[in-house]
């Protein structure tokens, strides 16, 4: 199947567009991937506690690492968070700074609702 010259013009052109669509979008989706705040999970035990960041402490294949995350106002904060205790947390990365967004004290039973 033979395509005409306005034929052949036509599916050049749309070619062309899709290209360039296709360029855009992947251009557009990198962006926004490297521009997102992901949110990344630290589990541990409590070493410190200070106004302004908590330090965990936890061992993983006889390694220990100690992870110290900025705490905000709009850090949350479940269960009462003091040292020696279990907890998780959900933190994004800023420029090499550590921020926490959430705070989970494991071990703890929840309030039984009546």
């Amino acid at each position: 199947m033979e395509l005409s010259g306005n034929e052949f013009k036509y599916a050049r052109t749309v070619g062309r567009f899709l290209s360039l669509a296709t360029v855009a979008l992947l251009g557009l989706a990198a962006h926004a991937q490297s521009t997102k705040k992901i949110d990344t999970f630290f589990a541990g035990t409590v070493a410190e506690i200070t106004d302004d960041a908590v330090v965990i402490s936890r061992t993983v294949q006889k390694k220990t690492e100690h992870r110290s995350f900025q705490l905000t106002p709009d850090t949350k904060i479940e269960g009462k968070l003091r040292t020696n205790v279990r907890v998780t947390v959900r933190y994004i990365t800023e420029e090499g700074v550590y921020t926490a967004t959430l705070i989970v004290v494991r071990g703890t039973q929840p309030a039984k609702k009546e």
